[in-house]
């Protein structure tokens, strides 16, 4: 069944940067670290951030699309920008990236949890190892990024995370049935965070968006076997927009657009009963059987 990342690894495994060593940007307002940082949604919020004056750790497992990003937004903003190519879904990724920016001094100002996968199709067609990957990608290394990096934004007393969740979140979606799971994961976690984190001086924020026009939906290369109206659509730039305001305001839940803050106030009044066979409508007639 088809997923929303490619299955090629990275064309080099070594850290690489726009600027050698940790010559920061004059003037910055702090560093932002990225995952899932080559394309779509995660390329766009890298250039918001970069706009707002944060210099960049890209992550993804690209390398080669991580050095033509960096280049650009230290081109077009000014801003340093690094990269790291790894697969956040192998064992230990997560501990090794905190390490390696551990021993070169970097302190993560703002986390942003973007690297996720999408598979889509019957539960049982689709392979338990691919079930399992999602699994590990879109919760565990979520999970690990987000306790490696909130326990020096508390000790600091500044931070914030933005976790890239789903509109998904709030309702079961046949033919989604994990990715959809995991993306409720996501939001939960964040809810939950946010009130632990009241009083610290660190904010997390969910941004769920619904269909955006990234290689998870418009059926490209990548993946994506979903076909959806275009009207539907949001574009990757909007939501990066979205997202970054709603962190900077440190909004615990954003939804971008108006037609997905409509589903999602309809979803979160239906009893659950109804919400399960709303949901199953919307999966049998987006998704390709």
């Amino acid at each position: 069944m088809p997923r929303s990342a490619a299955k090629a690894k990275p064309t080099a495994k070594s850290r690489t940067g726009t600027k050698s060593g940790t010559t920061r940007s004059s003037g910055s307002k702090g560093l932002a670290l990225i995952t899932g940082a080559s394309r779509g949604i995660g390329a766009e919020l890298a250039k918001q951030f970069a706009r707002g004056g944060y210099d960049l750790v890209l992550v993804a497992r690209n390398a080669g699309q991580l050095l033509d990003l960096a280049a650009l937004i230290n081109e077009e903003h000014g801003r340093w920008a690094t990269t790291v190519a790894a697969d956040l879904g192998e064992p230990g990724a997560v501990q090794k990236l905190r390490r390696q920016l551990q021993e070169e001094g970097i302190e993560v100002d703002v986390l942003v949890n973007n690297a996720g996968l999408l598979d889509n199709g019957d539960f049982t067609d689709i392979s338990l190892s691919d079930h399992l990957q999602l699994i590990e990608l879109n919760i565990a290394a979520l999970t690990a990024l987000t306790h490696q990096f909130l326990g020096p934004m508390r000790q600091r007393g500044s931070g914030r995370i933005l976790n890239v969740a789903s509109l998904a979140s709030f309702q079961p979606v046949p033919q989604l049935a994990v990715y959809a799971a995991s993306k409720a994961y996501v939001l939960s976690l964040t809810e939950a965070l946010s009130e632990e984190l009241k009083g610290t001086g660190v904010t997390i924020t969910a941004l769920c968006p619904g269909f955006v026009r990234t290689g998870m939906t418009t059926g490209g290369t990548d993946g994506g076997d979903l076909h959806l109206p275009s009207v539907l659509m949001l574009s990757p730039e909007f939501v990066a927009q979205e997202g970054y305001k709603a962190c900077m305001k440190g909004e615990t839940i954003h939804v971008p657009g108006l037609g997905g803050r409509l589903v999602a106030g309809i979803t979160e009044l239906q009893p659950r009963a109804v919400r399960r066979v709303t949901s199953g409508l919307l999966g049998r007639m987006l998704l390709k059987k």
